[in-house]
């Protein structure tokens, strides 16, 4: 039988590996290719997954503008992620993007009164004080355009990388809520629906087709594959106790990326930036917890 933990392990594991995967897919075919090819797939194995094991939910009191905002910023959020894990380099925008967390809790404290705790506040300045300082020591020379300006270009990619961030949280507020109605496992793929639909509409509204070669189909079934079962993972180690534990675990999946990003892009990482990014996760597990 799998524990909460080892479920929280798998879910982090194929997280941060999909993320990592999209650094690659979105230099080659560019990010809107890489996220259409990935959400085709990742939305044909949720689909399976609801049909096999979860059924399809009810429309009834079907929560629709949670659910389009949830889709809309999933999609945002992962264009910006891909885009800024392709610029480079990937030890900055990861832990950056993961530091979502904090403006979830921030906005539950200032829109719904919710009281932080002295641990929530010491793991918020945490987190923050981590943000900084990765951007702060950030290598502007593994940047993808370093030659036509390389400080300008990794604080574009900062700010990218913020940007996702927002989008991040702002998809796990609409979850919340639609997941109250649906649950999550039907908000998931509800989302990634109209995540997939959403994406098609900027393909249209850009003029532009799609455009994937028959080679990189397999990389992308992969990465979609591998974003689908985090989730699973996540929402099937939170049905029952120690469902705390699947959380916090898995929400270190931006420290996989990150090391992944070391040993096999060889990503020079300085002993501040280390310190940023232990602060980051340090931080997002407590507020995970």
């Amino acid at each position: 039988m799998m524990t909460p933990g080892l479920f929280g392990g798998i879910s982090a594991l194929c997280l941060g590996t999909a993320d990592f995967m999209g650094r690659f897919s979105s230099r080659a075919i560019d990010h809107y290719n890489a996220l259409l090819g990935m959400l085709v797939v990742g939305s044909a194995a949720l689909t399976v997954w609801v049909v096999l094991f979860a059924g399809f939910p009810s429309l009834e009191g079907l929560s629709v503008w949670w659910i389009l905002i949830n889709g809309v910023a999933t999609t945002i959020m992962t264009l910006l992620l891909y885009l800024g894990l392709a610029r480079g380099p990937v030890s900055v925008v990861a832990p950056i993007v993961t530091a979502h967390p904090v403006l979830v809790i921030l906005y539950y404290a200032l829109w719904h009164g919710n009281q932080l705790a002295p641990l929530q506040i010491f793991a918020i300045a945490c987190t923050v004080a981590g943000t900084i300082i990765v951007a702060r020591y950030a290598n502007a020379e593994e940047t993808v355009e370093a030659d036509s300006g390389a400080l300008n270009d990794i604080r574009t990619t900062i700010i990218i990388a913020l940007g996702s961030s927002v989008a991040y949280a702002v998809l796990i507020v609409a979850g919340q809520a639609a997941s109250e109605i649906h649950g999550q496992t039907h908000t998931l793929w509800l989302g990634r629906l109209v995540s997939l639909s959403f994406l098609l509409l900027l393909f249209g509204l850009r003029q532009r087709k799609p455009v994937i070669p028959m080679r990189w189909w397999p990389f992308l079934c992969i990465q979609g594959l591998l974003d689908a079962g985090g989730y699973i993972a996540l929402f099937t180690g939170s049905y029952g106790p120690g469902k705390e534990v699947v959380t916090v675990v898995a929400a270190t999946f931006g420290a996989v990326t990150v090391l992944l990003a070391r040993i096999i892009l060889k990503e020079s990482i300085s002993i501040p930036q280390w310190l940023g990014i232990i602060l980051i996760v340090g931080g997002v597990v407590v507020l995970s917890s």
